[in-house]
């Protein structure tokens, strides 16, 4: 018989018909200088096997791998554990290719990670590579892991469960998305405080609670109004390019809501001036709450500069005139809460009044008429020529004048002595005169009537 050396090499495939099966060997006819052995170690992967008669019969034609000859002893060492394992590292890598996940089992630990197993392909997995968050690798012993391959060369191959897992919260995390809605409302869990406000855990997805979204109220720092594990219920106020914004204060009454349900209008307040405007000035009555005081309800003195007596952070008291808490809008006063004297004042141009003088200027006195104020000019007091007004009258002189003009929205009134005096003249200068006429037009028999009757009687 011919044999064909070339074929006879360690690390050579051959094929050969199997001629005798024990249960610890068998033997291989390899068409060679000698009969192939192959023992049970070398005839399968599962190191559970117990007879090479359990996978081999007789007559049978099978691949086999030279791993050693003996030339002494005319034995060829035959081997099938690499044909199987490069077997199944084929079909491993054409069915893992294009990150497919499997299930491999863990079948030791050790310091860097997991050893796994998978159709007899032995894979090696990171710590880092185990799960998304730090985990104890004991844990993971004996345990069937879904996994995907992340490198595979001639050396080793490498797999990942960290990786499904992020693939499957991806997944989720796009379903979660997709299912909430602008508006609702939802329970969460701060995980992570930021400057720029807080993330929150809403289950499967995370949003972001903006600082402007805490309180109503401006907040300074994050850290001030929440703790990492708070749980917090939030409104879902924005959604785009897989992003959440939330919010708190969107569940809260406004400062405005809660203020308009807590007083009443025509309810009396303590604010703080806040700003002065040409024609107002802005109140703070609660925190966030800022109403509106006109010029025109500084007082119910038209004369009194308020804006000119008061600074920015004085106090005032207020009443309310009315609030819109939708449209932030509020009126308040201060002259509604004080007494206005000439709303009482009856009189009106051209009556003659009395009054009690209060106070002497250089231009003229003030005349308490009606509880409140009235000027007469030095001019109107007489008319004769005046140097003083002290020369003529006096503090608590109680004098008549008359009325020359009244508004009682700009408290003014002018009196005038000089025009009741000139105007009694004037009347008795009328009745005089009338007096006179009648007697101009009596006859001299109408004057001498009673005397032509005496003497009819004396005739």
């Amino acid at each position: 018989m011919e044999f064909d050396m070339t074929k006879v090499r360690v690390g050579k495939i051959v094929t050969g018909t199997v001629i005798v099966v024990n249960d610890d060997n068998a033997y291989v006819d390899i068409k060679a200088f000698a009969d192939g052995v192959i023992y049970k170690e070398g005839l399968s992967l599962d190191k559970s096997l117990d007879s090479c008669k359990e996978v081999l019969e007789e007559g049978q034609e099978l691949e086999f791998k030279i791993t050693n000859i003996d030339h002494e002893n005319q034995r060829i060492l035959l081997s099938r554990t690499d044909l199987m394992r490069d077997k199944n590292r084929l079909a491993f890598d054409e069915e893992t290719k294009d990150f497919a996940k499997f299930e491999a089992k863990v079948t030791r630990v050790n310091k860097g990670g997991l050893v796994l197993q998978y159709k007899g392909v032995n894979l090696f997995m990171p710590a880092s590579q185990i799960d998304i968050k730090r985990v104890n690798q004991e844990d993971f012993k004996d345990q069937t892991l879904e996994c995907v391959v992340i490198e595979n060369s001639d050396r080793r191959v490498v797999v990942s469960r960290r990786k499904v897992l992020q693939q499957e919260q991806k997944e989720a995390k796009k379903e979660a998305f997709e299912a909430i809605k602008v508006g609702d409302v939802l329970d969460g869990t701060v995980t992570n405080i930021v400057k720029y406000g807080a993330f929150i855990d809403l289950g499967d997805i995370e949003g972001l609670l903006h600082i402007s979204e805490f309180s109503h109220h401006r907040v300074e720092k994050p850290g001030d109004v929440l703790k990492k594990g708070d749980e917090v219920k939030v409104k879902i106020i924005g959604k785009k390019d897989g992003k959440l914004s939330l919010s708190i204060k969107a569940l809260l009454p406004t400062p405005w809501d809660e203020f308009a349900a807590t007083h009443e209008i025509g309810a009396e307040l303590e604010g703080t001036i806040v700003r002065k405007m040409k024609n107002g000035m802005l109140v703070e009555v609660a925190e966030d709450v800022v109403g509106m005081i006109s010029s025109r309800d500084y007082s119910w003195n038209p004369h009194e500069n308020l804006a000119g007596q008061v600074e920015v952070g004085d106090k005032l008291n207020l009443k309310l005139l009315s609030i819109d808490a939708k449209k932030r809008r509020m009126s308040l006063s201060k002259k509604h809460l004080e007494y206005n004297p000439w709303a009482d004042v009856s009189v009106k141009k051209g009556e003659e009044v009395s009054g009690v003088v209060s106070e002497l200027q250089t231009n003229g006195a003030l005349v308490q008429v009606q509880n409140v104020n009235a000027f007469l000019p030095i001019s109107e007091i007489s008319n004769e020529r005046i140097n003083q007004v002290s020369d003529v009258l006096k503090i608590d002189q109680v004098i008549n004048a008359i009325v020359l003009d009244v508004n009682k929205q700009q408290w003014r009134m002018k009196l005038s002595i000089k025009a009741l005096k000139n105007k009694k003249e004037r009347e008795m200068f009328e009745k005089y005169k009338e007096t006179e006429e009648e007697a101009q037009t009596q006859t001299l028999g109408e004057l001498f009537a009673d005397k032509f009757e005496e003497l009819k009687d004396d005739e």
